[in-house]
């Protein structure tokens, strides 16, 4: 799965990753959780999206709390995420994410990051919700699959990563063709780096660049 990640970089560094200026209210965070905003790149634009997808038919907002992941090996199908799917594909930057593994009576969590790429991104979809007093949400999903790689030794599912020559082929959605997209997640990103981390990352309302520093042994 992927509950929880960071995205370390200054605004100059975003614009060189992804070729386009940030929203004024970016900043770099470390702790980012469900139901938060997360910077994301659509076809159209870069902008910020809750995190936890809202179907567009869903008559109650609550319900993204429960939809920050979607299983890449049923996105295609699943009435909530089908035609985000196909459609509205998004790229979400991160510099790395973190997983947690039962230790010791407690949770300890990891690290996860590519040690040769600052800055990568999940396969993301999004969605449009309104209802009838005009509120509005745009809200998304960062797609999940069967852990591979280093992965496996931390936890069962992992987030889909995505290589850079995919990013152009996942953000387009014209011809309504899943089976590009699908190559993507079959080629994401596999093997990742990490390491122990502060428990402090456990609350989400922890934040700070503290909370992405190694653990030192017996810390």
């Amino acid at each position: 799965m992927c509950g929880r990640f960071a995205l370390q970089a200054s605004a100059v560094e975003m614009h060189d990753f992804l070729g386009e200026a940030m929203p004024e209210l970016y900043t770099p965070r470390y702790n980012i959780a469900p139901t938060a905003p997360v910077l994301a790149k659509t076809d159209q634009a870069v902008t910020f999206f809750s995190w936890g997808l809202v179907p567009s038919w869903s008559k109650d907002v609550n319900i993204g709390s429960r939809m920050f992941n979607a299983r890449a090996e049923t996105v295609a199908e699943k009435p909530s995420f089908r035609n985000a799917f196909r459609r509205r594909r998004c790229l979400v930057p991160a510099s790395g994410f973190y997983e947690w593994q039962a230790q010791d009576g407690g949770k300890q969590p990891y690290f996860f990051h590519l040690a040769q790429r600052p800055l990568f991104c999940f396969a993301g979809i999004w969605e449009h919700w309104s209802d009838a007093m005009g509120n509005e949400l745009q809200s998304c999903s960062i797609l999940t699959r069967e852990a591979r790689g280093s992965m496996q030794a931390v936890h069962h599912r992992m987030p889909v990563v995505l290589d850079p020559g995919q990013y152009a082929t996942w953000l387009d959605h014209q011809d309504e063709d899943t089976d590009r997209a699908q190559q993507c997640i079959a080629h994401s990103v596999e093997d990742f780096d990490y390491y122990a981390v502060s428990r402090r990352v456990n609350s989400a309302r922890n934040e700070g660049p503290e909370l992405v520093e190694r653990l030192e042994q017996g810390g």
